[in-house]
């Protein structure tokens, strides 16, 4: 098993054991899956779903195919399956001995739950929210929304869908512009002089295309006519754009996650002055979420970037100068956790940047209520060590955003859920966390928050009256088991598009 190890990690190929180990299922399960993630308890999922689903497809990526269970029978482009096929996501040869692997599957199997442990306990839900004020356009907004920004440049609300579309509104909410993206765009920045830079996936849907795209969008201001130019192009269904000097330089460079789907890397692209050179930073795919600050107080931009996919983790490049970076880890999780968004925020206002992490996406092999999805904040104790100081449960959780809502001094905090418990009366998919100290947090939310299947979300001071506000965006499509009623009444609303407004410099 170390030979194996050790040839999987110089990129040799191995070669199926010839003899079983004669370990324990236990053993060879942490000896293997700790190769490629943290480890995945049984406890993690019901044992139905280890059986039908993860097992199956852990056997996959362990050599044993299986022309069922081929990842290739979806796929069409001949690129996209040659690039899938000289990857590393799936063993050219069994790893194991097929007894070994019997071994691991009925590891699972014995001591996985028949069903789901449920959530730890934690404070009702108050359906009262008076420091929001609830607002919807009066027009209809598309409820497929992939992006949603608030731009304090030209002060106006940018909602992206799935549809290839960008509409912008005013902080009424009305319909001030629109412009074709040709597919769904999932990040957008306003430049000072108007233009846009989007981001766009490419294809919505898993795959390992390579047809993403960042554009350059100029309207014309005499003749109104769109001007469009590709900055970057040949991107694997890329998710988030962050610009910045990374090598001091003295110009703008661009940190792409490119979140793919068995295929991907976050990579940063060099600005030459006369085009970008792309350097990959994480040859893997899941980067989701980027963020570039000090985090050692040494004078350099880092970056911290949450990768979820197979291998779930935090990790910071630190930037040693010169365009040069290594890679710490400092948080890892289990496969099934459903990692999705990072805040990197100074929560304990002790001059150092912590985390508040969240998982909750249910859009995989192992869909299912999840005791361990929710909301967690990791604080910053120096050295890129975290410690977990707080956790709320929040099934399907999928944005949190730390802020001074109710203008207190301290932090709250904001968070979406776009897989929530569907058998309950009330859905708990949007929750606001007013801050009581001490890691308290008294959970609310607004009767109409039904309204939408929230995917998206951004804070800002859309009224531009000092405090910040919440935008809610909506989704309504859905990729695991809904009531039929609920998904109708989501995809016929008007509340593509949500704002809480903050009545707090209101009630001064």
């Amino acid at each position: 098993m170390a030979v194996w190890i050790t040839a999987c990690n110089q990129g040799q190929k191995p070669a199926t054991p010839t003899e079983p180990s004669g370990l324990s299922g236990s053993e060879l399960a942490r000896i293997y899956c700790r190769s490629c993630h943290a480890f995945p308890s049984p406890d993690l999922l019901e044992k139905e779903i280890w059986k039908k689903k993860v097992l199956p497809q852990m056997a996959l990526r362990m050599g044993f195919m299986a022309d069922s269970l081929s990842p290739f029978r979806q796929m069409s482009e001949p690129e996209e399956i040659e690039r899938v096929l000289h990857s590393t996501a799936f063993a050219q040869v069994p790893m194991v001995h097929p007894d070994d692997w019997t071994k691991i599957e009925e590891y699972y199997l014995q001591n996985a739950p028949d069903t789901m442990l449920p959530q730890a306990p934690k404070p009702p839900v108050s359906y009262d929210l008076p420091l929001f004020k609830v607002r919807q356009p009066t027009q209809p907004v598309d409820n497929l929304l992939t992006l949603l920004t608030y731009e304090p440049q030209s002060r106006r609300i940018a909602a992206g869908s799935r549809r290839g579309r960008l509409f912008f509104l005013n902080s009424d909410l009305q319909k001030v512009d629109s412009l074709v993206t040709f597919s769904p765009p999932s990040h957008l920045r306003a430049r000072p002089d108007g233009s846009l830079d989007v981001l766009t996936m490419g294809t919505m849907d898993p795959n390992d295309l390579m047809n993403g795209e960042l554009l350059h969008i100029v309207r014309q201001p005499i003749t109104q006519k769109i001007e469009r130019s590709t900055l970057l192009k040949k991107l694997q269904r890329p998710v988030e754009a962050v610009y910045a000097d990374l090598n001091g330089d003295g110009k703008e460079d661009i940190l792409v996650c490119q979140f793919g789907y068995f295929v991907g890397q976050l990579s940063w692209y060099e600005n030459t002055g006369s085009g970008y050179v792309e350097h990959i930073l994480e040859p893997l795919p899941g980067a989701v979420r980027a963020v570039v600050a000090d985090m050692n107080a040494d004078g350099r931009k880092d970056i911290v970037v949450l990768l979820s996919q197979s291998d779930e983790q935090v990790a910071v490049f630190n930037n040693e100068g010169g365009g040069r970076f290594w890679k710490k880890t400092v948080l890892r999780f289990p496969p099934v956790f459903g990692s999705i968004y990072l805040d990197v925020v100074d929560f304990d206002r002790d001059g150092d940047l912590d985390l508040l992490y969240t998982n909750g996406d249910n859009a995989d092999y192992s869909n299912s209520l999840k005791r361990y999805h929710g909301i967690r904040l990791f604080r910053n104790e120096g050295n890129f060590r975290f410690r977990q100081a707080w956790f709320y449960p929040m099934h399907g959780a999928m944005k949190a955003l730390a802020r001074d809502f109710d203008g207190d001094g301290d932090l709250d905090v904001a968070a979406i859920a776009f897989f929530p418990d569907l058998t309950k009366k009330r859905l708990e998919n949007f929750v606001y966390l007013e801050n009581r100290g001490n890691n308290r947090f008294r959970p609310k939310s607004f009767p109409e928050s039904d309204r939408g299947s929230w995917l998206v979300m951004d804070a800002a001071d859309v009224d531009q009256d000092g405090d910040e506000d919440i935008l809610l965006g909506s989704f309504a499509f859905r990729v695991t088991p809904t009531p039929k009623e609920l998904l109708k009444r989501w995809q016929q609303s008007k509340a593509g598009v949500m704002l809480l407004e903050n009545q707090t410099k209101n009630r001064k």
